[in-house]
């Protein structure tokens, strides 16, 4: 029997803003990432505790989808969080620079990371882990033909009219809200409120998302996995060089997402 619904996208699409809405408009306001995590886990956090489940839920992924997506066969639908290619680069490179051992904001190591990313068309270690290149990630959502319902979201859009999203999240999830309620959810689910639990998280040590011991040093430094909230960065910070070689890599995807 099909019970899951998939939130899928390439890692720093917007995964978790997004769980964060779609939870606060079917559950209520939701406080925690450990709270998030309960009600829509993540199938990377679940190791060997991955269970068939047994009613109707919400999960994140990173994976592309294909029969080897681990409960694959129990798929009743999927949200795409999609995000520019070229911001879902610069937020990676961000993200990593909370696991590296070197803090600060090093021009070189941007660099280098840029190259990996056109070379590999999107980042190696994702890549190693089993979540593909950001192309194939995406078609594999969204390119494809499925025998179940994907609902596809732009990160850009969750920034500009979240109401619009939260309208698009109720009827694939078969959810009646009324307009103060989805109000309520699309302003409990904003940047600085996520920023806001982030802060507390942290603050109370609760592992999770947003807090892990082994990464007390960078926490400490100021880098935050809530970091910006924003689009159309990388096209301030790449090199016009950079910026080429990018759009000659994306440049087919892109033009047919739109950007």
């Amino acid at each position: 029997m099909s019970k899951i619904i998939w939130i899928a996208s390439y890692p720093k699409s917007g995964n978790t803003w997004l769980r964060f809405l779609a939870c606060n408009l079917l559950f209520g306001t939701v406080d925690s990432a450990a709270k998030l995590n309960q009600l829509a886990p993540d199938i990377h956090e679940l190791g060997a505790a991955i269970e068939t489940p047994t009613q109707p839920l919400l999960m994140k992924t990173h994976f592309p989808y294909s029969a080897t997506l681990p409960l694959a066969s129990h798929t009743a639908g999927a949200i795409y969080v999609l995000r520019d290619p070229a911001d879902v680069m610069l937020s990676n490179f961000h993200y990593g620079k909370r696991s590296r051992s070197k803090l600060g904001d090093d021009k070189a190591a941007f660099d280098r990371y840029v190259d990996a990313y056109i070379a590999a068309r999107g980042d190696p270690k994702w890549i190693k882990l089993g979540m593909g290149s950001w192309e194939s990630n995406v078609r594999s959502w969204i390119g494809a033909k499925h025998s179940f319902p994907v609902l596809q979201i732009r990160f850009e859009d969750l920034i500009a009219d979240g109401l619009k999203v939260a309208g698009l999240l109720c009827r694939c999830l078969g959810i009646v809200r009324s307009a103060e309620s989805i109000a309520d959810s699309v302003a409990a689910s904003s940047f600085e409120r996520m920023r806001q639990i982030e802060e507390t998280d942290i603050g109370g040590r609760r592992v999770g998302i947003f807090y892990k011991p082994y990464l007390q040093q960078p926490i400490d430094a100021g880098l935050r996995f809530m970091r910006s909230g924003k689009s159309g960065e990388a096209a301030r910070v790449l090199s016009p060089d950079q910026r080429r070689r990018f759009d000659d890599a994306f440049r087919s995807i892109g033009r047919e997402l739109g950007y």
